[in-house]
Protein backbone atom coordinates (compact mmCIF):
# COMPACT_ATOMS: atom_id res chain seq x y z
CA UNK A 1 0.00 0.00 0.00
CA UNK A 2 3.11 2.48 1.09
CA UNK A 3 4.84 1.70 -2.32
CA UNK A 4 1.50 2.34 -4.34
CA UNK A 5 1.12 5.73 -2.48
CA UNK A 6 4.99 6.77 -3.03
CA UNK A 7 4.36 5.89 -6.36
CA UNK A 8 1.05 7.89 -6.98
CA UNK A 9 2.60 10.86 -5.42
CA UNK A 10 5.63 10.99 -7.45
CA UNK A 11 3.88 10.79 -10.70
CA UNK A 12 1.42 13.44 -9.99
CA UNK A 13 4.47 15.60 -8.69
CA UNK A 14 5.72 15.66 -11.94
CA UNK A 15 2.15 16.01 -14.16
CA UNK A 16 1.73 19.16 -11.76
CA UNK A 17 5.26 20.45 -12.98
CA UNK A 18 4.86 19.36 -16.43
CA UNK A 19 1.71 21.79 -16.32
CA UNK A 20 3.08 24.20 -15.05
CA UNK A 21 5.67 24.21 -17.77
CA UNK A 22 2.36 24.20 -20.82
CA UNK A 23 0.68 26.88 -19.07
CA UNK A 24 3.83 29.44 -18.76
CA UNK A 25 4.00 31.15 -22.46
CA UNK A 26 8.00 32.66 -21.55
CA UNK A 27 10.24 29.06 -21.54
CA UNK A 28 12.28 28.49 -25.25
CA UNK A 29 14.90 26.71 -24.38
CA UNK A 30 15.12 23.26 -23.30
CA UNK A 31 18.24 21.66 -21.44
CA UNK A 32 19.23 18.21 -21.61
CA UNK A 33 21.94 16.59 -19.23
CA UNK A 34 23.69 13.82 -18.04
CA UNK A 35 26.16 13.02 -15.28
CA UNK A 36 28.16 10.85 -13.56
CA UNK A 37 29.91 11.22 -9.74
CA UNK A 38 30.27 10.01 -6.67
CA UNK A 39 27.60 9.50 -3.45
CA UNK A 40 28.16 9.03 -0.08
CA UNK A 41 26.02 8.36 2.94
CA UNK A 42 25.73 8.91 6.75
CA UNK A 43 24.91 5.71 8.58
CA UNK A 44 21.22 4.96 10.32
CA UNK A 45 20.81 4.24 13.56
CA UNK A 46 18.67 0.91 13.76
CA UNK A 47 17.52 -0.76 16.59
CA UNK A 48 20.49 -3.75 16.21
CA UNK A 49 23.04 -1.15 15.46
CA UNK A 50 24.00 0.87 12.76
CA UNK A 51 23.06 0.28 9.10
CA UNK A 52 25.97 1.08 7.09
CA UNK A 53 25.55 2.33 3.35
CA UNK A 54 28.83 1.88 1.40
CA UNK A 55 29.69 5.01 -0.88
CA UNK A 56 29.55 3.98 -4.48
CA UNK A 57 29.77 5.92 -7.70
CA UNK A 58 26.59 7.14 -9.24
CA UNK A 59 24.96 8.56 -12.82
CA UNK A 60 21.98 10.30 -13.88
CA UNK A 61 20.27 12.09 -16.41
CA UNK A 62 17.38 15.15 -16.48
CA UNK A 63 16.02 17.96 -18.57
CA UNK A 64 15.36 21.41 -17.55
CA UNK A 65 13.04 23.81 -18.99
CA UNK A 66 13.84 27.67 -18.78
CA UNK A 67 10.65 29.30 -16.67
CA UNK A 68 12.03 33.24 -17.01
CA UNK A 69 15.50 34.56 -17.68
CA UNK A 70 17.83 32.32 -15.11
CA UNK A 71 15.25 30.22 -13.46
CA UNK A 72 15.02 26.80 -14.80
CA UNK A 73 12.40 24.16 -13.79
CA UNK A 74 14.12 20.46 -13.43
CA UNK A 75 13.23 16.35 -14.02
CA UNK A 76 16.04 14.23 -13.10
CA UNK A 77 17.07 11.14 -12.26
CA UNK A 78 19.80 9.66 -9.78
CA UNK A 79 20.47 6.32 -9.86
CA UNK A 80 23.24 4.36 -7.57
CA UNK A 81 24.54 0.50 -6.74
CA UNK A 82 25.98 0.10 -3.78
CA UNK A 83 25.60 -2.46 -0.66
CA UNK A 84 24.10 -2.65 2.91
CA UNK A 85 25.69 -3.87 5.82
CA UNK A 86 24.77 -3.89 9.33
CA UNK A 87 27.19 -3.20 12.43
CA UNK A 88 26.09 -3.97 15.39
CA UNK A 89 26.30 -2.73 19.12
CA UNK A 90 28.29 -5.85 19.98
CA UNK A 91 31.18 -5.15 17.25
CA UNK A 92 30.20 -7.49 14.87
CA UNK A 93 29.23 -6.73 11.03
CA UNK A 94 26.66 -8.57 9.13
CA UNK A 95 26.19 -8.13 5.42
CA UNK A 96 23.12 -7.51 4.20
CA UNK A 97 22.24 -7.36 0.71
CA UNK A 98 23.33 -5.54 -2.60
CA UNK A 99 20.64 -2.35 -3.12
CA UNK A 100 19.59 -0.09 -5.92
CA UNK A 101 18.97 3.56 -4.62
CA UNK A 102 16.87 5.45 -7.51
CA UNK A 103 15.97 9.43 -6.79
CA UNK A 104 13.04 10.81 -8.60
CA UNK A 105 12.52 14.24 -8.59
CA UNK A 106 11.25 17.52 -9.73
CA UNK A 107 12.28 20.75 -8.81
CA UNK A 108 13.95 24.43 -10.18
CA UNK A 109 17.34 25.90 -10.15
CA UNK A 110 18.36 29.47 -10.18
CA UNK A 111 21.09 30.15 -12.43
CA UNK A 112 23.47 33.20 -11.57
CA UNK A 113 24.03 34.26 -15.12
CA UNK A 114 23.97 38.13 -15.60
CA UNK A 115 23.37 38.25 -19.58
CA UNK A 116 22.71 35.34 -22.14
CA UNK A 117 26.69 36.05 -23.20
CA UNK A 118 28.04 34.93 -20.00
CA UNK A 119 29.99 31.25 -20.50
CA UNK A 120 30.35 30.88 -16.82
CA UNK A 121 28.15 31.07 -13.94
CA UNK A 122 27.31 29.27 -10.62
CA UNK A 123 23.76 27.88 -9.58
CA UNK A 124 21.42 26.77 -6.93
CA UNK A 125 18.65 24.02 -6.96
CA UNK A 126 15.71 22.58 -5.06
CA UNK A 127 13.77 19.61 -6.00
CA UNK A 128 11.19 17.26 -4.06
CA UNK A 129 9.91 13.80 -5.37
CA UNK A 130 10.68 10.08 -4.08
CA UNK A 131 13.67 7.94 -3.77
CA UNK A 132 13.41 3.93 -4.09
CA UNK A 133 15.26 1.60 -2.20
CA UNK A 134 15.35 -1.41 -4.05
CA UNK A 135 17.44 -4.50 -2.77
CA UNK A 136 18.69 -6.60 -5.07
CA UNK A 137 17.53 -9.80 -2.96
CA UNK A 138 14.32 -10.73 -4.27
CA UNK A 139 13.32 -12.10 -0.80
CA UNK A 140 12.99 -8.29 0.28
CA UNK A 141 10.33 -5.94 -0.61
CA UNK A 142 11.04 -2.53 -2.18
CA UNK A 143 10.59 0.94 0.11
CA UNK A 144 9.84 4.06 -1.44
CA UNK A 145 10.05 7.15 0.59
CA UNK A 146 9.61 11.03 0.31
CA UNK A 147 13.01 12.81 -0.49
CA UNK A 148 14.10 16.54 -0.92
CA UNK A 149 17.61 17.66 -2.47
CA UNK A 150 19.64 20.59 -2.13
CA UNK A 151 22.36 21.22 -4.33
CA UNK A 152 24.66 24.23 -5.88
CA UNK A 153 27.49 24.16 -8.57
CA UNK A 154 28.66 25.60 -12.05
CA UNK A 155 27.82 26.02 -15.69
CA UNK A 156 30.97 25.92 -18.48
CA UNK A 157 29.66 26.64 -22.21
CA UNK A 158 32.12 25.25 -24.52
CA UNK A 159 29.91 26.14 -27.60
CA UNK A 160 26.81 28.37 -27.90
CA UNK A 161 24.74 25.13 -27.15
CA UNK A 162 27.33 22.79 -25.33
CA UNK A 163 28.80 22.87 -21.96
CA UNK A 164 29.95 21.22 -18.89
CA UNK A 165 27.51 21.11 -15.63
CA UNK A 166 29.71 20.70 -12.37
CA UNK A 167 27.63 20.00 -9.08
CA UNK A 168 27.10 18.99 -5.51
CA UNK A 169 23.96 17.74 -3.44
CA UNK A 170 22.47 17.04 -0.46
CA UNK A 171 19.94 14.48 -1.16
CA UNK A 172 17.73 13.64 1.90
CA UNK A 173 14.93 10.80 1.82
CA UNK A 174 12.49 11.64 4.75
CA UNK A 175 10.81 9.69 7.50
CA UNK A 176 11.98 5.98 8.35
CA UNK A 177 9.87 5.28 10.53
CA UNK A 178 8.61 1.72 10.00
CA UNK A 179 8.38 -0.71 12.37
CA UNK A 180 10.25 -2.89 10.08
CA UNK A 181 12.71 -2.07 6.98
CA UNK A 182 13.13 -4.78 3.91
CA UNK A 183 10.72 -7.31 4.82
CA UNK A 184 10.63 -10.76 3.00
CA UNK A 185 8.83 -14.57 3.76
CA UNK A 186 11.96 -14.78 6.71
CA UNK A 187 10.89 -12.06 8.40
CA UNK A 188 12.36 -8.49 8.38
CA UNK A 189 15.71 -7.64 8.46
CA UNK A 190 16.35 -4.43 9.97
CA UNK A 191 14.08 -2.97 12.54
CA UNK A 192 14.08 0.62 12.20
CA UNK A 193 13.63 3.60 15.14
CA UNK A 194 11.46 6.15 15.05
CA UNK A 195 12.36 9.30 12.63
CA UNK A 196 15.59 7.85 11.99
CA UNK A 197 18.09 10.02 9.78
CA UNK A 198 19.24 9.02 6.69
CA UNK A 199 21.67 11.52 4.39
CA UNK A 200 23.45 11.26 1.17
CA UNK A 201 25.24 13.64 -0.76
CA UNK A 202 26.97 13.23 -4.28
CA UNK A 203 29.52 15.29 -6.32
CA UNK A 204 29.28 14.84 -9.96
CA UNK A 205 30.19 16.57 -13.21
CA UNK A 206 28.42 15.85 -17.22
CA UNK A 207 27.54 17.56 -20.18
CA UNK A 208 24.78 19.52 -21.09
CA UNK A 209 22.97 20.28 -24.41
CA UNK A 210 20.48 23.78 -24.79
CA UNK A 211 18.56 23.37 -27.58
CA UNK A 212 15.81 25.96 -28.51
CA UNK A 213 17.32 29.68 -29.77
Amino acid sequence: MHSILYKLLNINLILIVLSLFMSNKTFAQVEIFGFGGYEVASDVAVAQGDLNVYSNPNYGAGISFEVERGLQAELFWIGQQTTMDLKRYNGLTEPLFDIGIHYFQAGAAYEFRQNSKQKAFAFTSFSLGATLFSPVDVDYSEEWRFSITFGVGGKFYLSDKVGIRLQTRLLLPLNFNSAGMWCGSGGCSVGVGAWATFVQADFTGGIFVRLGK
